[in-house]
């Protein structure tokens, strides 16, 4: 499931119904009577709702695919369909991937999905979930709004470095965006 933001506090959900899944954590990792709320009305609303019990590498999951996804289809403006059937996609996403996941592993964060499985997660997501969508930071550089590659891939970079690891790659990539960024301003 992806969204198209259309304006302030305007959200359209794209996809097809009850195609893909969502991953929910507590913030305190204990669910309650509203966590059974909640996961049962996004299952009502095919949201196809997990709930895991690690918040911190749940949240950390979403940010590895963002990573990946966002940022390359924000650089290059093509959909997540198109960066997917790039032959070296793979490539590309597995060095951003293993560069995230030495990031957590330094920090401790447990991630939900193994390596593998994040990868799995970007190609179905691209190639079948969501072909056609431009991720969300494509779509606040295309309304010249502020992209969030520093919350992203920036995040990396820093938290890799406070564990002593340079998150080359994502530091290039970070870089990269605001170049893109910087050069539609000065096409206006």
């Amino acid at each position: 499931m992806a969204t198209i933001l259309t304006g302030p506090g305007e959200v359209e959900f794209v996809g097809k119904p009850g195609m893909g899944t969502t991953n929910w954590a507590n913030y305190t990792e204990k669910p309650n009577a509203k966590t059974d709320e909640l996961m049962a009305e996004l299952e009502k609303a095919n949201f196809n709702p997990t709930l895991k019990d690690n918040f911190m590498g749940t949240l950390m999951a979403k940010v590895v695919f963002n990573s990946v996804v966002n940022t390359l289809c924000t650089m290059f403006e093509i959909t997540m369909g198109e960066y997917a059937s790039f032959e070296k996609a793979d490539e590309l996403s597995r060095q951003l991937i293993d560069e995230a996941y030495d990031v957590c592993e330094r920090a401790g964060v447990q991630l939900v999905n193994s390596r593998a499985e994040e990868l799995e997660s970007v190609n179905y997501v691209s190639k079948v979930g969501n072909p056609h969508h431009y991720p969300s930071m494509y779509q606040d550089m295309s309304h010249n709004r502020p992209v969030e590659v520093d919350y992203i891939n920036g995040y990396f970079v820093k938290l890799g470095r406070k564990y002593h690891y340079e998150a080359k790659t994502h530091n290039f990539v970070t870089n990269l965006v605001h170049l893109a960024e910087a050069t539609r301003e000065h096409r206006k």
